[in-house]
């Protein structure tokens, strides 16, 4: 994992940087602050890593001081973002994925106890379905995580902010499944008359990979130089744990396999029974909370391309993370949170710093709510352990293979309860107190905006297309005790109505020995809108939803100001008895209309369209070296971000861009241009012809992915003589 270095720093020099910090706060675009660059003696992000199996990316960061976070817990805070890239490999660099957050506030060290460094944990899930390859093929990518503190990093994956930093991974998606792949697998004849009739992209319903053939497995480890005591690890390590002689007639089932291996079950044994762990395959490198949404996590250090019992293609084998609590702060970890996973596997072609992976796992902190002027702060234990699941009784227990961190994290504030609760976390995938209650848009900008800044991220962002709704009903009881709807309305009119859709929900069960662990994929469809909520915090682990899933809202061709609240009751089928509980409102906009392009070639611009793009008498026409024309254009949208003009191919242009080459906006109010005039040089160009393509984009988060926005283009063409 790459990291940027960090620099020591004397008192004096800490002292201007702690002035700069405030003049940043006051001022976002202060000149003074340019020099200033990745400082981490704040805050700092530390591991980045991804789940294929949940398509989640997860980082941690690490908030270090009791100070300059301006306000404590009963305050506002600042804000930590966090931009995610990815770059496929595939020439197009780092693009960017996303964009989360998460509040920081200064909590002091009185009383004395484990209060820092903190450990936050963000998350965003990755659409990697296009670029999946069957099993035979790894997909690497790398991943980016920036961290700003109180400023929206760039999108621009190579700036970095005055406070954070950026942190690099190399990840590994999933393989498809497909019946395309057992062509390719040759498990199906590829010259079978069959073929004509087959739809090759439709999902394999059952396509459970085998286990590899240990005496197959051993012939290729000993070529990688995988140990011995690896291999047997699964059979032989349970019986020395549990405290049983080790002899080739108590391996019971396994006593051929075992002798066709030709091992040395003694030297094994010896190995295996030193009360040490080993993390030369994989390691736990960090731990954190995502604290509005009560979700732990941990990343995963993957350092050899062998020893994990196969390929893509094959079974593989699970890194299991425990998680514990100490609710005292006294090191006694006596809290058992759950066990969650990851599924991993041989990797031929892995990179040099290995892979990150990632694990996440809700959990219920409701008992142990404190409010705001009493700061919440406890220590977290994560037990990682290979192919065998660690103690789910003892935290001080450790297997032979991973290793355990302890850190310390931050419980959000609030009021406890023992009735029924509920709490919002986020909207769209943007956390509610990323979302402005004076202009209802979320990720409200600070500071002045730049119009001429073609790299100024979208802020001010309203929703469209599916809106996900997360948070968290406590006190439930067993799963299906309550019924709940997310409802909506136009603002202000008190008109509710439910999102009736059907929801898949993916309930983690985090005790091994679950017969749904780790996950269960249960999908509610509910005719009146009330849907079952399927949590249940009485089973020990509880069991909950993963990521916090209440609902996915298909706003459709809505716009405006909308209300949403949660209602549930326990009072089920509903009748003039029932008593219904409601939640906070929580109040956005969404927007679900796109540039509309004029399909014509015109002389000015088509004012019955939002977008279009013209040289001034008309495209197609030549024009000589040396000389210079005009046209216009015209970018309209209620939440306009920017336009940007594009002059290919820039393999004949030597740098020329169009005069302006980009405008972003530059308050809330405005819209965009109506018919803005552009310049073109052409001394620069080689003879040629060209186009200048006109792409504008609006601040809409789009399907909930901060990385997308309603976009649409229109080209001219011309050419140098």
């Amino acid at each position: 994992m790459q990291q940027d270095k960090v620099v020591k720093m004397s008192k004096s020099e800490i002292h201007q940087l702690e002035k700069t910090r405030k003049t940043l706060l006051a001022n976002l675009f202060a000149k003074q602050l340019i020099s200033i660059k990745g400082n981490t003696y704040w805050e700092e992000v530390v591991c980045l890593g991804f789940n294929p199996q949940m398509v989640q990316l997860e980082a941690v960061v690490s908030i270090k001081r009791t100070y300059g976070y301006t306000g404590g817990l009963c305050s506002d805070g600042s804000t930590e973002y966090v931009r995610f890239f990815v770059d496929w490999g595939d020439g197009n660099g780092f693009q960017d994925i996303g964009l989360t957050s998460f509040k920081a506030f200064d909590i002091s060290e009185a009383p004395p106890g484990p209060q820092h460094p903190l450990k936050y944990m963000v998350y965003l899930p990755l659409d990697e379905k296009k670029y999946r390859k069957c099993c035979d093929t790894v997909v690497i990518p790398k991943v980016r995580a920036v961290l700003s503190w109180n400023h929206i990093p760039s999108l621009n994956p190579a700036i970095l902010p005055p406070f954070g930093n950026r942190i690099d991974a190399d990840i590994q998606i999933q393989p498809k499944k497909t019946i395309e792949c057992l062509f390719i697998a040759d498990l199906i004849a590829k010259n079978s008359d069959l073929i004509e009739n087959i739809d090759i992209n439709a999902p394999i319903p059952v396509l459970k990979p085998k286990p590899v053939p240990w005496t197959k497995l051993a012939a290729e480890y000993r070529k990688a130089k995988v140990p011995e005591h690896r291999m047997v690890y699964d059979v032989v390590y349970p019986m020395i744990k549990g405290g049983k002689s080790l002899s080739l007639a108590s391996l019971q089932m396994d006593i051929s396999l075992i002798e066709k291996l030709d091992v040395n079950i003694e030297k094994i044994a010896d190995i295996l029974s030193e009360k040490k762990t080993n993390t030369t395959f994989e390691e736990l490198v960090c731990v954190g909370l995502n604290t509005a949404s009560d979700i732990l996590g941990a990343v995963i250090h993957l350092k050899k391309p062998s020893g994990y019992s196969g390929n893509l293609c094959r079974t593989g084998s699970k890194e299991h993370v425990a998680f514990w609590a100490d609710w005292d702060n006294n090191g006694s970890f006596d809290s058992y949170l759950g066990t969650t996973d990851v599924e991993v596997h041989d990797i031929a072609g892995m990179p040099a710093d290995g892979l990150y992976y990632s694990v996440m796992l809700p959990a219920n902190f409701s008992k142990h709510i404190k409010d705001c002027k009493n700061p919440n702060i406890i220590r977290i234990r994560a037990v990682l352990s290979w192919a065998i699941p660690p103690s789910i009784t003892d935290p001080n227990d450790l297997n032979y293979w991973g290793n355990r961190i302890d850190v310390v994290v931050q419980i959000r504030p609030g009021k406890q309860g023992t009735g029924l609760m509920d709490l919002i976390y986020d909207v769209g995938n943007v956390p509610i107190d990323n979302i402005s209650p004076v202009t209802f848009l979320a990720i409200p900008s600070t500071g002045v905006l730049d119009p001429a800044n073609c790299s100024q991220p979208a802020m001010d962002r309203p929703f469209g297309g599916m809106v996900r709704i997360g948070g968290r009903i406590y006190n439930t009881g067993a799963s299906g005790t309550v019924r709940y709807q997310v409802q909506h309305a136009p603002h202000g009119t008190g008109n509710w109505l439910p999102i009736t859709n059907s929801v898949t929900f993916e309930l983690m069960h985090p005790n091994p020995f679950d017969p749904n662990y780790p996950k269960e994929t249960k999908t509610e469809i509910s005719s009146d809108g009330w849907i079952p909520y399927d949590e249940d915090p009485t089973a020990v682990p509880p069991i909950l939803e993963r990521t916090s899933l209440l609902a996915k809202w298909n706003t459709g061709s809505l716009e405006g100001t909308y209300d949403l609240r949660l209602a549930y009751t326990k009072d089920y089928p509903i009748t003039s008895l029932s008593v219904i509980h409601y939640s906070d409102m929580v109040t956005i906009i969404l927007d679900n209309t796109n540039y509309t392009v004029s399909p014509t070639p015109n002389a000015i611009v088509d004012t019955a369209y939002n977008l279009d793009l013209v040289i001034d008498g008309g495209d197609c026409h030549s024009y000589e070296k040396e000389t210079s024309f005009q046209g216009h254009l015209r970018a309209l949208d209620k939440y306009f971000w920017k336009w940007v003009l594009e002059l290919q191919p820039t393999t004949h242009t030597h740098g020329t861009q169009a005069n302006p080459q980009c405008r972003s906006y530059s308050s809330l109010a405005e819209q965009g241009d109506a018919n803005a005039l552009w310049s073109l040089d052409t001394s620069n160009l080689d003879k040629c012809g060209y186009t200048l393509t006109l792409w504008a984009y609006d601040r809409t988060i789009v399907n909930s992915n901060g990385a997308i926005v309603h976009w649409n283009k229109k080209a001219v063409g011309f050419s140098v003589v």
